[in-house]
């Protein structure tokens, strides 16, 4: 199965229960759980999911748009880190 085939399927079963741990998940999909680690990983980088010591969250579509606007665009106020909201340090610069 192609990685993105497995994203897919991983996404959509951690929908339905987020509960799911990655033995549970790589035998529905049978594979491996370190392919299902894998995919999961590639997940929350995507900014899809958050794993948490309590286990894997899926992320709604708003902080999906908050955590990419707070990696990608260079003038937000803000960071996300953790999933604690912070704001940047402002500079000393003055508007002439």
């Amino acid at each position: 199965m192609r990685e993105e085939e497995l994203d897919w399927q991983v996404y959509h079963l951690l929908m339905d229960d987020a509960g799911r741990d990655e033995d549970a998940l790589a035998a529905l999909l049978h594979c491996t759980p370190g392919e299902v680690h894998t995919s999961i990983g590639r997940l929350e980088k995507a900014m899809l999911l958050e794993c948490t010591p309590g286990g894997v969250r899926v992320l709604s579509v708003q902080e999906m748009a908050l955590r990419c606007q707070a990696r990608y665009d260079r003038s937000c106020p803000f960071s996300i880190k953790g999933g604690v909201i912070r704001l940047k340090g402002g500079s000393d610069e003055k508007d002439d």
